[in-house]
């Protein structure tokens, strides 16, 4: 399964729920061949306030990214990725 609505992405802040992340989940998710069916977009900080996008994190010289937990259609956590905006695995 690949995440093809934008009711199957939550967010740990959801007022900061973005298009252009969404996009980036669905695309993440269609270019992966395990079933990811759902994700949630942890934003940062994880209280209210935090972003979408962000930088750094664990690699201060990271680029631009969301952090993404990925789960399967019986809910059960898959993978975490941090993923750019043209929906690729951070490099």
């Amino acid at each position: 399964m690949v995440i093809t609505t934008s009711t199957d992405i939550s967010y740990t802040d959801p007022l900061k729920r973005t298009d252009s992340a969404d996009l980036a989940v669905k695309l993440y998710s269609q270019r992966d061949t395990r079933d990811l069916a759902q994700a949630v977009v942890r934003c940062t900080p994880q209280a209210s306030g935090g972003l979408t996008w962000h930088t750094g994190g664990t690699d201060p010289a990271a680029p631009t990214h969301l952090t993404v937990d990925y789960g399967n259609s019986y809910g059960q956590h898959v993978t975490t990725k941090h993923v750019k905006r043209d929906g690729d695995r951070k490099l």
